[in-house]
């Protein structure tokens, strides 16, 4: 494992990966605006946005294995999130109940190349 403390494109760009080698990425970019009280989180809203980095993530994997766990909110915008979707070939959200209702957080996990 290394972490990298840069930009996201600079450090992704950087990015060698053996053939078949499964590529594993968490995504929490800052929510800034993008998390309404109403609507939920919206993930076109993020700082970049998810789908952005998704897809650099998709065109450095090419066709390696890439699993994707993004950070969510308990209440998700649906049209943010169905854009998302079908850039997996599975997903599931995982939502963990550590504060009250409403206002907990989970992963929303995506693979692309494989199915768990």
């Amino acid at each position: 494992i290394e972490v990298c403390n840069r930009d996201y494109k600079t450090g992704l760009s950087a990015l060698t990966m053996a053939q078949d080698q499964l590529l594993i990425a968490f995504i929490a970019p800052p929510w800034g605006d993008a998390l309404n009280k109403s609507t939920g989180l919206d993930l076109r809203r993020t700082t970049p946005p998810i789908t952005e980095i998704v897809d650099l993530l998709i065109g450095i994997a090419g066709k390696n294995p890439l699993l994707c766990a993004i950070q969510v909110y308990e209440t998700l915008d649906p049209v943010s999130l169905a854009e998302l979707t079908p850039h997996f070939s599975w997903s599931e959200k995982r939502m963990y109940g550590l504060n009250a209702p409403g206002q907990n957080h989970g992963i929303f996990m995506g693979s692309r190349g494989w199915v768990p």
